[in-house]
């Protein structure tokens, strides 16, 4: 009977072992966006990780008011640096069709290696654009 609970263990340890093998982990401590400091019309995107394994890439998508929808706009590679990471992207895309200040949404996901992904977060700002921005954010919608 001993041996019996003895050797249930062992498989049942080994497979959890298998379970995690290759799963992968990541802690994102901050996630923001702010409009830039040196450009108006660009906005900053940040996060901050302190844990970060067998990632194999960051997915930042965005949502403006008239979008139903989140869009992929950028892909970033993992960094090497430990083991604090900051990871920033400089969003040089945003256009409006309206006037007048409106939140800009970010969501950000990991992809791992494995081939597993997850969602991370949401950051906003609010970002008010000029006229020029806003009638070629028009044109742009009208071929979407």
């Amino acid at each position: 009977m001993f041996i019996i609970i003895a050797m249930i263990r062992r498989i049942t340890l080994i497979l959890l072992w298998f379970m995690f093998l290759g799963a992968g982990q990541v802690h994102v401590s901050k996630f923001t966006a702010n409009v830039s400091t040196q450009n108006s019309r660009e906005i900053q995107v940040k996060w901050t990780v302190d844990t970060e394994q067998e990632v194999a890439q960051y997915r930042l998508e965005r949502k403006m008011v008239q979008d139903n929808d989140f869009k992929p706009i950028a892909r970033i590679a993992v960094s090497t640096t430990p083991p604090t990471k900051t990871y920033q992207f400089t969003d040089k895309n945003v256009f409006k069709t309206t006037s007048g200040t409106e939140p800009v949404v970010y969501a950000l996901y990991v992809d791992f290696q494995n081939g597993d992904t997850k969602y991370i977060g949401q950051a906003e700002v609010n970002y008010t654009t000029t006229a020029i921005r806003r009638t070629w954010g028009s044109i742009k919608a009208m071929f979407q």
